[in-house]
């Protein structure tokens, strides 16, 4: 269950916030870690689902598990629809 913090900012009760940070720009916060996307805000918003791929923690970049990109994709989704954002999921290089 998500609950809106501001008009871009949701929080899940699992512990994670998703918010956009900037016009091209999805961010997934879970505790120190934060994982972007990026995304192209229109009518029908089209989210870069290749461009997740690993973690900002503690000032380092670090690789994101196949297991976690699934879990956060699926997160970013639903807190982006809560959001009332309408979305596609895109590829940079199809």
């Amino acid at each position: 269950m998500f609950e809106k913090l501001s008009p871009q900012r949701v929080r899940n009760t699992a512990g994670f916030v998703v918010q956009v940070a900037d016009r091209e720009t999805v961010e997934y916060i879970q505790g120190s870690r934060i994982a972007r996307i990026t995304v192209d805000f229109a009518p029908l918003t089209g989210v870069y689902e290749d461009t997740l791929t690993d973690w900002l923690a503690d000032g380092a970049v670090q690789p994101m598990s196949p297991q976690d990109r699934v879990r956060v994709l699926k997160d970013i989704g639903e807190g982006l629809a809560f959001m009332g954002i309408r979305f596609e999921w895109c590829r940079v290089n199809p």
